[in-house]
């Protein structure tokens, strides 16, 4: 029988490994971690979820309604800002990976970032007013450009840190959850202070004024957030994995490492099934405050409950990921949450399309708000089982080509994440201007909209961008890592390691 090329890799790094693992060591990098630990590396995920929930639930609404610009140009802008930082985030896991100095290797690219996030996630929400469109769609993709730039500078290494604290299966979900648990009062930040705060009153998100004051008061959250991690990183015990220092020129160095990536079978599907869910969450976030304001028709303090709800459940969804994963493999935790959401977020809409949903006022609300928490936790089990897998598949990758690419692993991700969810405000913003949507900023949400056009809105918002997840699942059905063949690949690991493989 023949092996694949992963089984094969597998198989010569076995019979290359040392005379057995070294005791310490892999009771070390096994050992349960210290709960205090968990909760300061996951304070980090509020730089990342803190801004990237403000992006995508407001940026195009903001673009668009509040300052007038196109549709097309607006999803141009903010989607041109995600594809070129995705392109940077291959070199910044790369550098992050080799990098030597007395702060560790990670640490050094997350403090050098804090500062411009904070900078240009203030000023992408307070865009002059009374640019002509071409000064604006201009200024608006060079702040979209810098900002996801520098977040990626601190995101990437931010995250190959937490694959470096354990090799043990299930405490790298729980590591995800607390993670994620953490990172979510970012978005519950994002919720609460704009419709319960700045957005109260009759104008809702379109208050043009009310824009700055939130950033700014988000920006004392993240920058929070950012210095425990980084102390955290500080204090935490080092790998025992060695950082070989570069013998080439990055360039040079980048496209071998890169071209190994794509060697990896895991790896590819990974990176696919990655930007197939986020093309979809991207086309879902970006029209959700459209479809909410227009097609729903609903105030900003009933926006403001469905956000609640749907907050509620991806912050529930993180103390239950750690019980269902130790019944549970990854991949199928995964699949079954992404199917799950999949489903709340397209059968609202499409039932009232088909004359099915026929409730209204209150009753309408409370339907909307239990469907926004189901996806909310299944949203919050989808991204941690992502998460957890991602450390587990550098493993395999190391034990296949004997060298460490956690920050390239995450840095696929993050550019399969942020690619995706650029083409996905992209592909929004082209479907407003197909679909002629077309408001005023003096309008706001008092705007009158064709029912054809809340139709088609309706439509891409909910199925359309569904339909990018469930191609994504089906890729992810080719995913062989589980419980059994990890503990294998570790093991083979630390005899390497103990072998003086490194």
């Amino acid at each position: 029988m023949r092996l694949s090329g992963n089984e094969e890799g597998l198989a010569s790094a076995a019979t290359m490994a040392g005379p057995g693992p070294d005791p310490d060591e892999r009771s070390l990098r096994a050992a349960r971690l210290p709960l205090g630990r968990k909760i300061g590396y996951g304070a980090g995920q509020l730089v990342e979820l803190t801004v990237e929930s403000m992006l995508n639930v407001f940026m195009l609404f903001y673009a668009t309604v509040v300052c007038g610009l196109p549709g097309g140009l607006a999803g141009l802008a903010i989607g041109a800002g995600i594809v070129v930082d995705a392109i940077m985030n291959p070199l910044i896991g790369s550098l992050s990976d080799g990098w030597r100095s007395r702060f560790g290797s990670r640490v050094p690219f997350m403090a050098m970032a804090l500062a411009p996030i904070i900078l240009t996630f203030n000023l992408i929400f307070s865009l002059p007013s009374g640019l002509e469109q071409t000064a604006l769609f201009l200024w608006l993709m060079l702040l979209s450009v810098s900002l996801r730039i520098s977040s990626s500078m601190f995101t990437v290494p931010y995250q190959a840190l937490g694959a470096e604290l354990t090799d043990d299966y299930n405490e790298r979900s729980s590591v995800a959850a607390w993670r994620w648990g953490i990172g979510i009062l970012g978005t519950v930040a994002v919720i609460v202070l704009s419709y319960g705060v700045f957005f109260a009153g009759p104008g809702g998100a379109a208050q043009r004024d009310a824009y700055l004051p939130l950033t700014l008061s988000l920006s004392a959250l993240l920058f929070a957030g950012g210095l425990i991690a980084i102390r955290q990183g500080l204090t935490a015990p080092k790998s025992q994995r060695k950082v070989e220092a570069p013998t080439r020129a990055i360039h040079l160095r980048l496209l071998g490492e890169i071209g190994e990536m794509f060697r990896n079978r895991t790896f590819r599907i990974l990176f696919a099934a990655a930007l197939l869910f986020n093309i979809g969450a991207g086309v879902h976030l970006a029209l959700g405050l459209h479809v909410a304001t227009f097609f729903w028709q609903l105030s900003s303090t009933q926006i403001q409950w469905l956000g609640i709800a749907s907050v509620t459940g991806l912050m529930l969804g993180a103390p239950l990921a750690g019980p269902l994963y130790k019944h549970m493999e990854k991949r199928a935790m995964l699949v079954v949450s992404i199917l799950a959401m999949v489903g709340c977020n397209a059968l609202p809409a499409s039932f009232k399309l088909l004359g099915l949903l026929q409730l209204t006022g209150d009753a309408l609300i409370g339907f909307l708000a239990v469907v926004a928490f189901v996806g909310g936790v299944m949203m919050a089990l989808s991204i941690i089982a992502f998460l957890s897998i991602i450390p587990d598949a550098a493993d395999e990758h190391e034990h296949l080509f004997g060298s460490q690419r956690q920050g390239l692993f995450f840095a696929g991700w993050s550019f399969a994440k942020q690619s995706a969810t650029g083409a996905g405000i992209l592909f929004a913003g082209l479907v407003l201007q197909i679909i002629n949507f077309s408001a005023q900023p003096e309008q706001g949400a008092a705007v009158e909209i064709p029912e054809r056009t809340l139709a088609w809105l309706a439509l891409a918002h909910g199925p359309g961008a569904g339909l990018f997840a469930i191609v994504g699942i089906a890729l992810m059905l080719l995913y062989r890592i589980d419980r059994r063949s990890h503990a294998r690949i570790i093991d083979a690991l630390t005899e390497h390691r103990g072998a003086g493989g490194g």
